[in-house]
């Protein structure tokens, strides 16, 4: 007989029945709302409510496949009321297996180049009109975890600590060079430029290039900043200091990466990078590499990352676990991206709103407490004869 679709009743009893298949006890209990019908799914009080909108939303949530739920609230067929963040922690229940998803990010480089793909695959991100400096801190602009003292500290307050402690860390005066590689929109340019370092920069956006030199004009700094991709720059030439903010997760290839490090490196210099970083070696999402971060996208794999550092050479000076200040960042970011909806409207539109606000909710349930799934770090190396 042909397939029948659930009447609205029928299906929320389905949704009930297949998530406690998978799991006795819910991490957390929701109401499900369809066609006027609703029903309480999981123990205890619900943190959130479902509100399934279309049949093509009902046929998403009930085939528990991440990616599908995540397409269907970027399409407005399913919506979430309150506690978006407590939502993410049903993930644990859902299907990632979408094979030709992950397959093409690997195919692909090795098809037609890695150098070739690079381009497109930060573009994809970044050249969006800049629309994400809405949801930024408004001195710097960075795109990376502040440092905060608690939780209420503004983001603000956190970026220019981080800041100051990234410039102690790679011990910069006046008078030394820095390579600021990925440089985003330009917010340590300008710290170390202010302090008359001078600085090169690199980025393979072009939305955050001419953002970072009007910047530098507008407050008449210096820097070279220029369009460049990591793998094929040579800049015959060392540097006193190299920092990479928020750009392992987009240079996987690590034995690659730590020797050009090593070689654009004073013998006394020193390294500086913060990153996200996960238990498994390929641990990123679908919905991340088919709408985020495409391609080689991934949080750092320490061990993989360790390795090669020393097989360079290169030893670990220090290395500070920042997965608490990872959290209330992102949480910052997220508040304020919900804050600016109708400016993000202004620029764009409802799906891409949507877009970046599951990808804020999701990073912020990845660094809960609760969970296991991933971590973050400020990390400096150095060169092993440095000592």
């Amino acid at each position: 007989m042909p397939s029948v679709e659930p009447g609205p009743a029928g299906g929320l009893t389905q949704l009930h029945d297949a998530l406690r298949a998978r799991s006795t006890r819910l991490a957390v209990s929701f109401v499900a709302r369809a066609g006027g019908e609703s029903l309480v799914v999981g123990d205890g009080e619900p943190a959130f409510e479902l509100s399934i909108r279309t049949p093509e939303g009902m046929a998403a949530v009930l085939s528990l496949r991440e990616l599908a739920i995540a397409e269907a609230y970027m399409a407005g067929d399913i919506d979430f009321d309150g506690d978006l963040f407590a939502a993410m922690a049903l993930r644990d229940v859902l299907a990632d297996r979408e094979l030709s998803v992950k397959a093409w990010s690997w195919l692909k480089p090795v098809l037609v180049g890695r150098r070739r793909c690079n381009p497109g695959w930060i573009a994809h991100h970044y050249d969006a009109g800049n629309i994400q400096l809405l949801a930024a801190d408004r001195r710097w602009q960075t795109y990376t975890p502040g440092i905060y003292h608690d939780e209420t500290e503004t983001m603000e307050c956190g970026a220019t600590r981080k800041l100051e402690a990234a410039f102690e860390a790679l011990r910069l005066r006046p008078g030394a060079t820095l390579l600021d590689v990925g440089c985003g929109w330009g917010g340590f340019v300008r710290y170390c430029a202010e302090r008359d370092v001078k600085v090169t920069a690199i980025t393979l956006s072009r939305h955050q290039l001419a953002f970072t030199r009007e910047r530098l004009a507008d407050e008449k700094l210096q820097a070279d900043v220029s369009y460049q991709d990591f793998f094929s720059y040579d800049p015959q030439r060392r540097f006193h200091a190299v920092s990479l903010m928020g750009v392992l997760e987009d240079l996987s290839r690590y034995g690659a990466v730590a020797q050009r490090l090593a070689r654009w490196v004073e013998p006394d210099g020193r390294i500086y990078a913060d990153f996200a970083s996960t238990r498994v070696p390929f641990g990123m999402s679908s919905f991340i590499t088919k709408y985020v971060w495409p391609g080689e996208f991934r949080m750092v794999y320490l061990p993989a990352l360790m390795r090669a550092l020393a097989r360079s050479s290169l030893d670990v000076m220090e290395m500070h676990n920042d997965r608490r200040n990872y959290r209330w960042w992102v949480t910052k970011v997220h508040d304020r991206w919900v804050e600016q909806r109708e400016e993000v409207l202004a620029l764009a539109d409802e799906r891409t709103w949507r877009m970046f606000r599951l990808l804020h909710a999701g990073v912020v349930a990845t660094m809960e407490d609760t969970t296991e799934r991933a971590t973050a770090y400020r990390l400096v190396v150095a060169p092993r004869r440095s000592g």
